[in-house]
């Protein structure tokens, strides 16, 4: 997994009593009051296909691949196997048990145009997978802009702003591009130092491999610049 503080600029060609652990883990996740006092416990690689038809950008694909601790929590309390497909029953749970309640706090995924900032209120077609004995949440985020001859840049910045959750875009083809017409396109992930999440950086006993934790962090997004070819 690649360590949050030294992931360097890339440009890439195409990453209960009936309450359950892992919900347990998640509502602490989301709820956390104060920015502070989090530090992270669970660990996502990213990666976000965006897709276009005729008309001009559809949304993106969003690919959430956790860490092993995680996996072994949503195994337990799911039922979820470790090879082979998950059932309808297995993926709905999940759904309902360890991600649905993130609707509450924008599915940690914000789109920006020109500035303006669009918080995720509604996902679409979830699904759960095993891949490489790391569970994966796939999920898709509509989000309709045309397609014109004027160049449009669009930013996907995915981030828990309490930091129990540490987010980070996949080392391997973190963003892609998916078109049934003909457009220029180019991306590149950045860090955006003008946002800032403070926390608590004294226990690291769990931390991403090679990451040095300060207290102090800034999360980083997609720049995706596009227009009619």
């Amino acid at each position: 997994m690649q360590p949050r503080e030294t992931m360097p600029e890339r440009i890439t060609a195409r990453r209960t009593t009936g309450f359950h652990v892992a919900t347990l883990v998640l509502v602490l996740l989301a709820l956390a009051p104060l920015r502070a006092v989090a530090h992270p416990h669970v660990f996502i690689d990213a990666r976000v296909t965006f897709e276009f038809d005729r008309d001009g950008l559809e949304g993106f694909w969003a690919e959430w691949a956790f860490d092993e601790l995680f996996t072994s929590m949503i195994v337990l309390d799911f039922g979820a196997p470790r090879q082979g497909p998950f059932s309808d029953s297995v993926v709905r749970s999940i759904c309902e048990g360890a991600f649905s309640n993130l609707q509450f706090y924008d599915y940690f995924t914000y789109v920006f145009v020109d500035g303006t900032r669009y918080p995720t209120e509604t996902v679409e077609r979830f699904s759960a997978l095993m891949r490489d004995h790391r569970i994966v949440y796939r999920f898709f985020v509509p989000f309709r802009l045309p397609l014109e001859e004027a160049e449009k840049l669009v930013r996907v910045r995915m981030y828990d702003e309490t930091f129990f959750t540490d987010i980070a875009f996949d080392d391997d083809d973190p963003v892609s591009v998916d078109s049934d017409v003909p457009l220029e396109a180019r991306h590149r992930i950045v860090r955006n130092e003008n946002v800032t999440i403070e926390y608590d950086n004294r226990n690291q006993s769990v931390s991403r491999t090679g990451a040095i934790y300060t207290g102090v962090t800034h999360p980083y997004e997609i720049e995706l610049r596009y227009r009619r070819r």
